[in-house]
């Protein structure tokens, strides 16, 4: 009777740095290829939170990141400033604002799709037809590394 593989710490490891290295490997990529400026991760975090989350406060998205609402309010500011986030008065309470990605937030977004997308058709094309296969069947298992928690 055969066991099944067991996966061992070192391989734990491994997976992690290169899931690590190939999110960061695309966002570097992504932006270069779209001709778009660098943003630091904090403003990356937040527009991606916003993204999932629209209309969230400034203390929501805080609170969701685990961060001071004074640093997400800096960072904000940041964004709204480069018109990449917008601020709208709540319906319900005037005096709060709710935060929404902007059509140039949105467009910058899809640019680094499509610059992911032509890079890895790149990549697999460079690829063996076997190897190229075996990445596609790990797709939902890849997924499932993308459903970790983030609090």
């Amino acid at each position: 009777m055969s066991k099944s593989p067991r996966v061992v710490d070192d391989d734990v490891q491994l997976l992690a740095q290169t899931a690590r290295s190939l999110v960061w490997a695309l966002r570097r990529f992504g932006e270069r290829e779209a001709g778009l400026a660098s943003i630091p991760n904090s403003e990356i975090e937040v527009l991606r939170t916003v993204a999932e989350r629209p209309g969230s406060t400034v203390s929501e998205v805080a609170r969701f990141l685990g961060l001071q609402s004074s640093n997400v309010s800096t960072t904000v500011r940041s964004l709204v400033d480069r018109g990449l986030l917008e601020r709208r008065a709540d319906p319900g309470d005037r005096r709060s604002h709710r935060l929404h990605r902007t059509a140039l937030a949105e467009r910058d977004n899809r640019m680094i799709d499509e610059m992911w997308v032509r890079g890895v058709r790149s990549l697999l094309e460079g690829m063996s037809p076997a190897d190229a296969a075996k990445l596609a069947e790990a797709i939902p298992l890849l997924a499932r590394l993308g459903t970790m928690p983030d609090n």
